[in-house]
């Protein structure tokens, strides 16, 4: 028999990978084929994520949470030099899921960003999580202000790290830049 703690504690777990090849207007067969790592620590390559637009097409979270994070997320984006735009514009798409389980003495707050080139095909799986401590059989019920911006932050921080490892911000950085001389008016 399992015991019904394990059991959501499992449940609360996989629920985001259960999720990742859902609905939506991206192709259920490229995502399922898609190889991709499931958690992995990204290093910035240095160059701006700016040229990789992204549009952020889903983000599946209880309300108010899921407005409170994303305007978190756009925020700490916008200081990482990330370039959110609309779909038509976007040269990647992301879907995030956030999730809170309970833990011994807590919960676990948890992201997972898809990211999809704009054909559709998923490029990276992006993760992390943080600890909340407190009880109580609602794990969504810790979440505070400072796990939420915890969590919004790393978030981004780790898009921009993938971002700028993109073949268009690449190339960006290996551009040079035209600096415009003047010679002065005599």
């Amino acid at each position: 028999m399992v015991e019904p703690k394990a059991f959501l504690r499992v449940f609360a777990a996989l629920t985001p990978l259960f999720l990742a090849g859902c609905g939506g207007d991206m192709d259920p067969i490229a995502t399922a084929t898609t190889q991709a790592p499931a958690h992995s620590v990204m290093t910035p390559s240095g160059a701006s994520p700016r040229p990789a637009t992204l549009a952020v097409t889903q983000l599946d979270a209880p309300e108010p949470l899921k407005s409170k994070f994303l305007a978190l997320f756009n925020a700490d984006a916008a200081k990482q030099d990330i370039a959110l735009t609309d779909t038509a514009g976007a040269r990647y798409l992301a879907r995030g899921y956030l999730s809170a389980y309970p833990t011994d003495g807590g919960a676990r707050l948890t992201y997972v960003w898809d990211i999809y080139d704009n054909k559709a095909h998923r490029a990276q799986r992006l993760n992390d999580e943080v600890a909340i401590k407190g009880a109580s059989p609602d794990p969504w019920s810790l979440v505070d202000a400072a796990s939420l911006a915890s969590l919004a932050q790393r978030s981004a921080d780790e898009v921009a790290a993938y971002l700028s490892n993109t073949p268009e911000a690449l190339a960006a950085a290996q551009t040079p830049s035209r600096a415009l001389s003047y010679a002065p008016i005599r």
